[in-house]
């Protein structure tokens, strides 16, 4: 693979952030990693986005200013980013939000694992899918 894939990875926390960005460390492929600190943040960026670039979107759902149920609500509603892939990454595991995740148009769900060695195995998991073997269409 020459070119990294970009992911758009939407999250507050910024521990969170930093063991994301070590667990994509253990990958053996470079990946753009493009990080909003909020929903906000990247509702606003998504115009200079080019859509194509994107590989997918993780997106943490408890965040201020704009959360990520209403970041799934925008994307999918916004032509250029419809079919893109939307991953829901976060602390919350209650059904209730999940079948909300998935009733937006998220495409998948995946609980933040507490301990490192986890993580990695969740984000090589998380690559090897949306990013591997998943092609999109444009």
């Amino acid at each position: 693979m020459d070119n990294p894939n970009k992911i758009l990875f939407v999250e507050d926390n910024p521990q969170d952030v930093r063991l994301f960005q070590y667990a994509l460390g253990q990958l053996d492929r470079p990946i753009d990693l493009l990080h909003f600190e909020n929903g906000r943040a990247l509702l606003e960026d998504l115009s200079n986005i080019y859509p194509a670039s994107v590989t997918c979107v993780l997106v943490d759902l408890n965040m201020p200013f704009v959360d990520g149920f209403e970041v799934i609500s925008a994307l999918r509603s916004n032509s250029d980013f419809h079919h893109t892939p939307i991953i829901v990454f976060t602390n919350t595991n209650s059904n209730e939000e999940r079948l909300r995740c998935y009733e937006l148009g998220a495409n998948a769900y995946v609980p933040k694992p507490l301990e490192i060695e986890d993580l990695v195995k969740a984000v090589r998991s998380i690559f090897d899918f949306w990013v591997e073997t998943n092609v999109r269409v444009m």
